[in-house]
């Protein structure tokens, strides 16, 4: 080998050695630099997400609340004369339904009507001494005339008092025939209303005085539900919920519900729990398919008015700071949203911005970032729902 071979095969080794490490430290350079998300999508798979198809539709929100069923009115009858009961309305027991004007029971009425006819006796006879009190002034003023005396004659010459007196008594015994005749009615006691009987406090053969009880009665006709509701159960409803239809039920009678509506709502506040009552109505409760029996623990459902444009999320797609994700393009996105309302478990959050429907995010965790791309599988209980 020549002396220029020597040196260039040396140049070439030199050459090599310099340029080898560089090319290391290039390549060691290039790989720090190169993006996060490039450096992921080459060496982690692409994170998997369950999503549910979403559309807004329209809802409406509902409140749920409970309370007792009463009657709309209760009554304690009592006795208003003395007496002995001698008959008694089978229907009359505890538990039993009357209607407006069936008889209750029936006092004996042989003094009461001896009282009504002494005071009509009474009556006749004030009736005839006033008719003869009216003839014996018209004589007394008929003498006077005949007389020819100028002066006025005084009222007792013209029997004036005596027909003042007689008037009065006519009044008093018309007045004495009345009450014998109210006296006589109340020997039969009758139900004011459409009733239901709560309590009996007579028997065939007691005897009554005045004022003692004989029976507490529920109202047929009509009962009630007072609802207690907060001020955020009342924003759900509609501004003016009078007349709005309620669904009623009970867990002792699965599946069994009743129509009912609200009646009225309370102008108060009540100072201790700071609720509002609403009051719900239903009528003829014991005529229903199946009766609502005054008594009953319900469940009441009221709806608000309807809202569109709503998501309906389940819970968990909701995170704690507030935000929904959803998928685009393979890509996770996010947005806030605040409830409009919740129940059933799910939230209800406007669409905004949103398309009409989109893949939403079931379960989000906190290591999402937007843009951040991901393989998406479909969770088939919900897909199913949807369908349906």
């Amino acid at each position: 080998m020549s002396i220029k071979q020597r040196r260039q095969t040396i140049l070439f080794t030199l050459a090599a050695l310099v340029t080898l490490p560089a090319a290391v430290l290039y390549t060691n350079h290039a790989i720090s630099n190169q993006p996060e998300a490039e450096r992921q999508e080459a060496n982690v798979p692409v994170p998997r997400v369950t999503v549910m198809p979403l559309q807004a539709n329209s809802y409406r929100s509902e409140v749920q609340a409970y309370g007792e069923v009463k009657a709309l009115d209760q009554i304690s009858l009592a006795s208003e004369i003395n007496g002995r009961v001698i008959w008694r309305n089978p229907h009359f027991v505890v538990g039993g339904r009357l209607q407006k004007g069936d008889e209750l029971i029936r006092l004996d009425a042989t003094p009461y009507m001896s009282a009504l006819a002494n005071a009509r006796q009474s009556l006749a006879e004030a009736r005839l001494a006033l008719q003869q009190e009216q003839r014996q002034k018209q004589q007394a003023e008929r003498d006077w005339q005949r007389a020819g005396l100028k002066e006025q004659p005084s009222p007792l010459l013209l029997r004036e008092p005596q027909l003042a007196v007689a008037k009065a008594t006519l009044q008093a015994a018309q007045a004495a025939v009345a009450e014998a005749k109210r006296a006589l009615a109340q020997t039969s006691l009758k139900a004011p209303f459409d009733a239901v009987v709560l309590s009996r406090d007579v028997a065939t053969g007691s005897y009554l005085q005045q004022g003692a009880p004989v029976a507490t009665l529920n109202t047929s006709a009509r009962a009630e539900v007072k609802l207690t509701l907060s001020a955020e159960q009342l924003q759900k409803l509609p501004a003016n919920p009078v007349g709005s239809p309620v669904v009623l039920s009970s867990q002792n009678q699965p599946g069994i519900r009743w129509q009912g509506r609200v009646d009225r709502l309370a102008q108060q506040i009540d100072p201790q729990t700071r609720l509002r009552t609403l009051v719900v109505s239903v009528d003829q409760p014991l005529d229903q398919t199946v009766p609502l029996l005054f008594g009953t623990f319900v469940q009441a459902r009221l709806q608000g008015p309807e809202q569109s444009d709503l998501f309906a999320l389940p819970t968990s797609a909701l995170t704690a700071e507030g935000y929904l994700w959803y998928v685009t393009n393979e890509q996770l996105q996010r947005v806030k949203r605040n409830p409009a309302f919740s129940q059933d478990e799910q939230l209800f959050v406007q669409r905004g911005e949103l398309p009409q429907k989109i893949s939403l995010v079931l379960k989000p965790v906190s290591g999402y970032l937007p843009g951040m791309a991901v393989s998406t599988v479909e969770d088939q209980a919900n897909l199913q729902g949807s369908e349906q």
